[in-house]
């Protein structure tokens, strides 16, 4: 059984299976809507916006001590998710190709059996629902950038050294800024499919809470979820974010940053 604990098995056949599984499964619950008109509800989420006021007048003569507390904290933290991503980045891209697996599987699964069954009121829902796929299907190319940007022999080097060692005595200069774009890429990359995935649940979701089975709340409880990833905002974050990770991961970010040759 140690074919289940391979990454290409996991990420190729896997994740897409357990995604296609549960799409189905999920969609294929929802009884059909019946004849006559329909009502889709629509949720509206009021945000309340609290403001905290503090008087720290007193607090002058601390400042230049917070200020460089702040600042060998930040290095810190930084050389710390350095020497990580260093270390680990095969491991968290592949947790990154298997969520991208099950994800899309999930969303093409429940898409695809909701049509088949007839759920479809318009052809408007089709392109709502499998156009956020697209983003996540560029995020693999995003994945494959993401890997070829690994570091030859960073990992032993990481391994060798404490996270403080590695990142200011082993790296240089132009390897730190190189791994910050390479993480800063892969975070914004996540942060896009997560989105383009929500943006699809919610659509997925507004169409199904139709139904009158047991699952009509759960889908109800996604659409409000995902009700922000929904709107104009959602969708501006979600190019925004894929573009800004493919500026990153290309490296034209640190084409940019001036470094020594």
């Amino acid at each position: 059984m140690q074919w289940i604990n391979n990454s290409l098995v996991q990420s190729a056949i896997i994740s897409p299976v357990i995604g296609a599984l549960l799409g189905i499964l999920f969609a294929g619950l929802n009884n059909p809507p019946s004849g006559g008109t329909t009502t889709v509800q629509q949720t509206t989420i009021v945000f309340k916006n609290v403001t905290n006021i503090n008087n720290n007048g007193g607090r002058g003569s601390s400042s230049s001590d917070d200020g460089i507390s702040i600042l060998i904290l930040s290095v810190m933290l930084i050389a710390g998710i350095t020497w990580g991503y260093s270390r680990y980045a095969s491991e968290i891209l592949g947790y990154w190709a298997n969520g991208l697996f099950t994800c899309s599987t999930f969303i093409l699964a429940a898409g695809i059996t909701s049509a088949l069954r007839g759920q479809y009121s318009s052809y408007d829902w089709v392109w709502y629902i499998f156009m956020p796929t697209l983003a996540i299907a560029f995020s693999f190319h995003l994945l494959y950038l993401a890997k070829i940007g690994i570091i030859p022999n960073v990992r032993e080097f990481a391994r060798m050294h404490t996270f403080m060692d590695f990142y200011l005595n082993v790296l240089r200069e132009e390897h730190r800024s190189w791994l910050l774009f390479q993480i800063a890429g892969v975070l914004f990359g996540v942060l896009a499919a997560i989105i383009a995935t929500m943006r699809s649940l919610h659509y997925l979701s507004l169409m199904n809470q139709r139904s009158g089975s047991a699952l009509a709340g759960a889908w109800r409880l996604i659409a409000k979820i995902t009700f922000a990833s929904a709107s104009s905002t959602g969708l501006f974050f979600l190019l925004f974010l894929t573009g800004l990770s493919y500026f990153m991961l290309s490296g034209n970010a640190f084409e940019f940053w001036p470094h020594k040759p």
